[in-house]
């Protein structure tokens, strides 16, 4: 009995240090989408995405942080597109009355819908992550 309650802690350990350093990974992914800047926030979403995990808190944290990373990277690039057809406008490049002038007007209103999207998702995201570092004391 007394080898088997033994064998048991021990697994019980060994599975809490999986969990934190599932933990850990996924807070580490978390951090950098959370820190990066306009320009590497879609690539940031695509590694947190990428980012494996186990736990079900970690894992949960995790989608919770690409819904709204998805929406804000959606928004930046179509953002970037608007930025480019603005430029080609000024240059003479694209004609004013182009299908893709007319629709620059749209996707400007589509990526400022998808900013609040992705903006209001990030307290969802954060409050997962801190019960992630609480849970872990990490």
């Amino acid at each position: 009995m007394r080898t088997w309650l033994a064998a048991l802690v021990v697994l019980l350990a060994a599975c809490d240090g999986a969990e934190r350093r599932d933990a850990e990974v996924v807070l580490s992914a978390i951090g950098r989408f959370r820190t990066a800047d306009n320009a590497t926030t879609p690539a940031a979403v695509e590694a947190l995405r990428a980012t494996p995990c186990i736990a079900a808190d970690a894992c949960g944290a995790r989608d919770a942080c690409v819904a709204a990373g998805d929406a804000t990277a959606r928004a930046l690039r179509l953002k970037a597109e608007v930025e480019r057809g603005v430029h080609a406008l000024e240059r003479g490049a694209l004609d004013k009355t182009s299908p893709e002038a007319q629709a620059l007007p749209r996707k400007l209103d589509e990526a400022e819908a998808l900013l609040k999207a992705g903006h209001d998702g990030l307290p969802v995201c954060d409050e997962k992550a801190q019960a992630l570092k609480r849970k872990h004391r990490i």
